[in-house]
């Protein structure tokens, strides 16, 4: 996260990468211990925090934004907005900073959420929501929300359960959007259904209160405790299609599936094929035949990671912002970086929802559609295709899903 901030913002950072390192270790170590806060970590979260949002004017959808149309006949926004923050061990944002941002991007146009209950924060965007439907910045209908579905509740019986807290703690009756986050069933993690949010003891990704240790740590047998066994994506996609059909969601779809997977859901005898396909995908992985196949199946492709870092980048990792080709076709339309590589997502008919806890980098994502890559530039930007990941689940989910 402070690699992204950096690399957004060459021009106004002097960090060297000491500093950087020491960022990055110290928000990793202190969110979430406010007894135990240091001044110096205070220093570093107020340099990073989201905006006040009522410093930003209210200002309608830009008319230049394209949308992409699903099969149930929705309009989705070709940008949404990223809110992972990191998971229960790795989080990089003090509570409030998801409320205040959500605030902001939709006082600045933005309609798009693009939110999980794996990212425990739910709650906050619930309470951007409603306060800023009180505040008569938006109605209900006017945003495009999407949730996915945890990992522990593939088991039949808790779809609905865990759908029905998403919608608990965002506040609202119904999801535009309910996607299947990972093809992989998790021992079930308990909650409490009648209170919004969950407690710091709440853990459900790694499930080290099962194993006992991370993934990445565990040395005993297959299969490992963390693991459902006899829980197959069919089973679990019957039990959202009943969610689909109460009228709980208006869409659904899948996450992090191959191509192979998706085709085995397909073939299943079910009453709806998904409606959406989200997977990573940038200028490093662009996830041609993926795009080809969905469009072949009235699919819609969409993208998270669009910029290509994330929260589990590693530093000495291939970067997308620095990539000197994208710079140059940026020089040349007189835009940054990351607006090319999200002009060039969209105009390849994928949407995308990017990360930013910063005003001036959400605004800037909404002026896609504003201007047009032309042909020489979608011609350098797919000779930089590596099919390279940034997100790799090995070492926490234990099945290496991109093999």
């Amino acid at each position: 996260f402070t690699q992204t901030f950096i690399e957004r913002n060459r021009t106004t950072c002097a960090l060297s990468r000491s500093h950087i390192s020491i960022m990055s270790t110290m928000l990793r170590q202190c969110f979430f211990r406010a007894a135990h806060k240091t001044s110096a970590f205070a220093a570093v979260q107020r340099q990073l925090s989201s905006v006040d949002p009522t410093t930003v004017n209210i200002t309608p959808t830009p008319s230049s934004l394209p949308h992409f149309t699903l099969r149930t006949g929705d309009r989705i926004p070709s940008i949404g907005m990223g809110t992972f923050t990191g998971t229960r061990l790795t989080a990089q944002a003090e509570p409030g900073t998801m409320k205040n941002t959500v605030k902001t991007w939709l006082r600045l146009g933005g309609r798009m959420v693009d939110a999980a209950q794996n990212y425990l924060n739910e709650d906050e965007i619930g309470d951007a929501i409603a306060e800023s439907i009180d505040e008569g910045v938006v109605t209900r209908e006017d945003i495009f929300l999407s949730s996915k579905l945890n990992n522990p509740y593939h088991r039949p019986e808790l779809v609905r359960p865990a759908l029905e807290k998403t919608l608990l703690d965002l506040g609202v009756d119904y999801l535009d959007m309910y996607l299947m986050h990972w093809p992989t069933a998790f021992v079930p993690v308990e909650f409490d259904p009648n209170t919004r949010g969950f407690p710091m003891e709440y853990e459900p990704d790694q499930c080290t209160q099962v194993t006992g240790v991370e993934w990445k740590d565990y040395t005993g047998s297959w299969p490992p405790p963390h693991l459902d066994q006899g829980v197959s994506v069919h089973d679990t996609w019957d039990a959202m299609i009943e969610c689909y059909k109460a009228g709980l969601v208006r869409n659904l779809g899948v996450c992090n599936f191959k191509i192979q997977l998706l085709h085995e859901l397909m073939s299943g005898k079910h009453d709806l094929i998904p409606h959406v396909l989200q997977n990573e995908s940038h200028p490093f992985n662009q996830q041609w035949r993926q795009l080809e196949f969905c469009r072949k199946v009235g699919i819609q492709f969409m993208a998270y990671s669009p910029l290509g870092y994330g929260a589990f980048k590693d530093p000495n990792e291939v970067t997308v912002l620095s990539d000197p080709t994208l710079q140059q076709i940026g020089n040349k339309h007189g835009k940054s970086t990351a607006a090319v590589a999200l002009q060039w997502c969209v105009q390849r008919g994928v949407n995308t929802m990017p990360f930013s806890l910063r005003e001036n980098e959400l605004r800037e994502n909404l002026l896609v559609g504003t201007w047009e890559l032309d042909n020489e530039d979608m011609a350098l930007i797919k000779g930089l295709d590596r099919r390279h990941h940034y997100l790799d689940p090995y070492n926490w989910y234990g099945l290496p899903l991109w093999d």
